[in-house]
This record gives C-alpha cells, structure tokens and sequence, in this order.
C-alpha cells in the first residue's frame, strides 16, 4: 500500500504544476496595448516634428517661437527614441 502512495507522489513531483502566472509566450492581451502606445507615441512625434517645420517656416524671430520650436523639437527627437525602444523591446 504504502509503495503504490509513493509512486502516485512521485508520478505528481513530476507533473508540473499549474499556477496563475501567465507564460511569456501567450501574449494576446498584450497587443492591443502595445499598439495603443505604439500609435500614440508615433502620432505624438509626427504631430511635434510637424509643428517644429510650421514654426520653423512661419514662425517669427522672437524669443517665444525659439522656446516653442525647441520644446518640438526635442519632443520629436524623444518620440524617435521612443518608437525604436518600442520596437527593440517587442522584438527581444
């Protein structure tokens, strides 16, 4: 009797078990997600480097236009950085 108790222990020790955590390959809810972040960063970047070429063109001398088309400015360059740390990150 006892040896059938074992061997039943031993046949469970070497099932693995079944927990709540999820396994890296099953992603399907992560998508949606990533490409709600992707997409608004892509469009927060374009829209920025877009106002950086208007105040470039439009845009006066004074010294409001200059804070304005750096902050676009370095807000594009930040939205690049971001997009490729996106991409790199979905693809490691």
């Amino acid at each position: 009797m006892e040896h059938q108790n074992l061997s039943r222990v031993q046949a469970r020790s070497g099932e693995p078990e079944q927990e709540n955590v999820r396994a890296p390959e099953d992603q399907s809810d992560l998508r949606p997600r990533f490409k709600l972040i992707f997409f608004t960063v892509t469009a927060l970047t374009v829209l920025a480097l877009m106002l950086s070429v208007l105040l470039a063109v439009l845009g006066g001398d004074s010294e409001q236009v200059r804070a304005a088309s750096e902050a676009c400015s370095t807000t594009y360059k930040m939205g690049f950085g971001a997009i490729v740390g996106l991409i790199g990150g979905k693809v490691a």
